[in-house]
């Protein structure tokens, strides 16, 4: 139940964070708001009218288009075939990981665990490719980016967008990471009750944070790509 009640609050509030982000950059109007009550009141009402229009404009059809329309594609073969194992791997982990440790009592098992396993294996071989490969385009720390962002001016303690997008990256690696090492910990012959339990727990958070931070990077990326 605290899993459960942790995941709805940690990514509810992320979700909810990336949407704002977006309505603040993009609604002039927003900006010369001084009150805090009449901000979110123009939130909300702003997101109530993208869901509608959202809703309205979702067809399988549109989705399709969207999907081909995607970079991936556009990729060399062997990056592609990577990007399309990272990501599909990463998917399927997420949605069979959450899906059964929320609405399953029981937890992930039979074909869907067996699944989750080679998933986790295809994932970490992809991610250490990634790493090893990608890394370094997410070294240098870009410049602040000239955008006004909410009341408090976080440019001045050197949060910006581009920023937070490449401390998400690396908080996804590391928590891809220690997702790896918490599967492999219980299989070999080294922990007893205790330990088990405690990695199994540790496996699960460490999953929520690396959902966390492949939202904010994936919602700050269509950001920029939706503005260019």
């Amino acid at each position: 139940m605290m899993f459960t009640i942790v995941t709805i609050l940690l990514l509810g509030a992320t979700f909810l964070g990336i949407v704002f982000h977006r309505f603040w950059t993009t609604r002039q109007e927003a900006k010369s708001t001084i009150l805090y009550a009449e901000i979110i009141k123009k939130f909300f009402a702003w997101l109530a009218l993208r869901g509608v229009q959202m809703s309205r404009r979702a067809s399988p059809e549109a989705w399709w288009v969207y999907v081909k329309g995607l970079p991936v594609w556009r990729e060399p073969v062997l990056e592609k075939w990577l990007s399309i194992c990272f990501y599909g791997s990463f998917l399927y982990l997420a949605a069979s990981g959450f899906f059964f440790g929320i609405f399953i009592r029981r937890g992930l098992f039979g074909y869907p665990l067996v699944g989750h396993v080679m998933a986790g294996g295809l994932f970490a071989v992809c991610l250490t490719i990634l790493v090893v490969f990608k890394g370094r385009d997410f070294i240098s720390i870009p410049k602040p980016a000239s955008l006004s962002l909410a009341l408090l001016d976080i440019r001045k303690m050197g949060i910006t967008p581009a920023r937070v997008k490449l401390w998400a990256f690396w908080l996804f690696v590391a928590s891809g990471f220690l997702l790896t090492l918490s599967a492999l910990l219980p299989m070999l012959p080294l922990l007893r009750t205790g330990g088990q339990r405690f990695m199994f727990e540790f496996h699960r958070y460490s999953a929520l944070v690396s959902a966390a931070a492949a939202m904010v990077f994936v919602g700050l990326a269509l950001f920029e790509r939706s503005r260019t």
